[in-house]
């Protein structure tokens, strides 16, 4: 079973992501892809654009978050079993449609979220990137609170 993990780098998004290692999911899991979506800017000026992060900063960016997550997650998520792991960095203007391209791309059996359940007059003018993917991905999604 190939399970893509959505790993923003907060604390608390880390601590629920934890809750994985808990459930049946996990124990079935044979590939886990644990995944940032780094969010890239454009901003414009008359005669020219300009990017955050440029190209040149995505190597960097990238090994700075891969070392993050797997301090993070890695002792959880590999104790001594036979799971293959893969850390990765996503740079897209368009993070939640590049997740679920990998999933797809990757033909993942499971898609795994922590949410910050947003809700009263915040849900109104934040999009939820659970929501998104519930209607989106090709593959069943597994919110955790």
């Amino acid at each position: 079973m190939k399970v893509i993990l959505c790993a923003d780098l907060t604390e608390k998004s880390l601590q629920e992501l934890d809750q994985f290692t808990g459930t049946p999911y996990f124990q079935a899991a044979t590939e886990i892809d644990v995944v940032h979506a780094f969010e890239t800017k454009i901003y414009t000026a008359e005669f020219y654009a300009s990017y955050f992060p440029t190209k040149d900063q995505y190597p960097e960016i990238e090994k700075t978050v891969t070392a993050l997550l797997k301090s993070a997650l890695d002792k959880k998520l590999n104790p001594s079993n036979n799971k293959k792991i893969n850390y990765r960095c996503l740079f897209s203007t368009t993070p939640k449609e590049s997740l679920v391209d990998l999933a797809h791309d990757r033909k993942a059996d499971l898609l795994v979220i922590a949410t910050r359940a947003v809700t009263g007059v915040k849900s109104i003018f934040q999009s939820s990137f659970a929501h998104f993917m519930v209607g989106h991905a090709h593959c069943p999604v597994l919110i955790l609170k």
